[in-house]
């Protein structure tokens, strides 16, 4: 029983979904320093000019003292999410979805227990999973993170100040299709990054609604190049992780790879779907490698597991370097009910700020 019992149970930590990133999440990272035990997690952020060396009149008036890079201490709370599912000792007395009526294995009181557990651990898992990447969502096309309760109220709001330069609005709305000008939003925002961030714009992802208004213009159709695909330069971290490629365009002396991305996420009581990327939004950014983005994860207090599941749940589980988790489950004995439950404190933080924009077309 007990092999049985582990062989469930390690199931949900190979589940596929959670050891493939989300495409925003594919553009942050997690370093081991990024991992705390404290309830804030503290992080610098610089800013560099590219100021020109001033040359001396006379030698002898010795050399031009320069400040340090101004940089920003930031200390941040990442927010706190935790999940549970009571599972009463009579409800283990029924047969269970995929059950027959003499399985007499998975058919015991405990196996089915052991089932519910690992279907729910999995469940809390997946639901993180998806916070996370709707954090990393929000920050590329606002610079704000916003995280609602259960009833749709906002309880968690951080603003990473992204500049307002990056997050323009097109002059002629895209859905104007024969006067826009997509092409030179594109590279006043590239300019924009290209200025503040040091860094060449690469990679511009386009909601649904922009993508559709941008082809149907003359001059952004024509530019568009799908020879070969440019398959063999495509970022490597992005690709099968959702987003679609629909080629490059070269934009004044910028050449930006061009994905469109249409995945959703659903509200927990409301049922409703949301896309990840607003459909009338494109962003563009530096190329994954030469961002700094991060996600940290603060300390979880936990009560700790009783034995059987102390040896056979694990405390805590990382995915991939975008996750941490922790894990419980415990017996109230008054309520004859086992409960379930996993906690997360992850935040994700746009540290080099200034490398990406977004730019609203409609």
């Amino acid at each position: 029983m007990l092999d049985f019992i582990k062989t469930v149970l390690k199931k949900f930590t190979e589940d596929a979904r959670m050891n493939k990133r989300g495409f925003f999440t594919t553009f942050f990272k997690t370093t081991p320093e990024d991992y705390t035990d404290g309830e804030y997690v503290e992080i610098d952020i610089e800013r560099t000019g590219d100021y020109v060396a001033p040359a001396l009149k006379d030698a002898r008036t010795g050399s031009v003292v320069i400040d340090e890079d101004i940089f920003t201490e930031k200390r941040f709370k990442p927010p706190y999410s935790c999940l549970k599912q009571p599972v009463p000792l009579y409800e283990l007395m029924q047969r269970q979805p995929g059950e027959k009526d003499d399985d007499s294995v998975v058919g015991t009181w405990f196996a089915r227990l052991v089932v519910k557990i690992k279907k729910a651990l999995s469940k809390f898992h997946r639901m993180f999973k998806e916070q996370i990447e709707l954090q990393c969502a929000q920050i590329m096309q606002t610079g704000v993170v916003q995280l609602s309760d259960e009833n749709g109220n906002i309880v968690y709001d951080l603003d990473y100040k992204m500049k307002t330069s990056h997050k323009p609005t097109a002059a002629i709305a895209w859905s104007n299709t024969a006067t826009a000008t997509p092409l030179l939003d594109l590279e006043a925002l590239c300019d924009a990054i290209n200025d503040d961030g040091k860094s060449d714009p690469a990679i511009a992802i386009f909601g649904r609604n922009a993508w559709n208004y941008a082809i149907k213009n003359a001059d952004f159709k024509e530019a568009v190049k799908k020879d070969g695909m440019n398959l063999g330069q495509l970022s490597p971290a992005l690709k099968n992780r959702g987003g679609r490629y629909m080629g490059y365009v070269d934009i004044g002396s910028y050449r930006l790879e061009l994905w469109v991305y249409n995945d959703s996420y659903e509200t927990l009581k409301s049922n409703t779907r949301v896309k990840f990327m607003n459909p009338d939004k494109v962003i563009v950014t530096a190329a994954v490698e030469d961002l700094d983005f991060r996600i940290v994860f603060g300390g979880v207090p936990t009560g700790g597991m009783k034995e059987p599941f102390a040896s056979i749940v694990p405390a805590e589980v990382t995915y991939d370097g975008f996750a941490r988790i922790h894990n419980r489950v415990w017996f109230d004995e008054n309520g004859d009910t086992y409960t379930a439950e996993s906690k997360m404190r992850s935040l994700a933080i746009p540290v080099s700020v200034d490398k990406f924009g977004c730019l609203t077309v409609a």
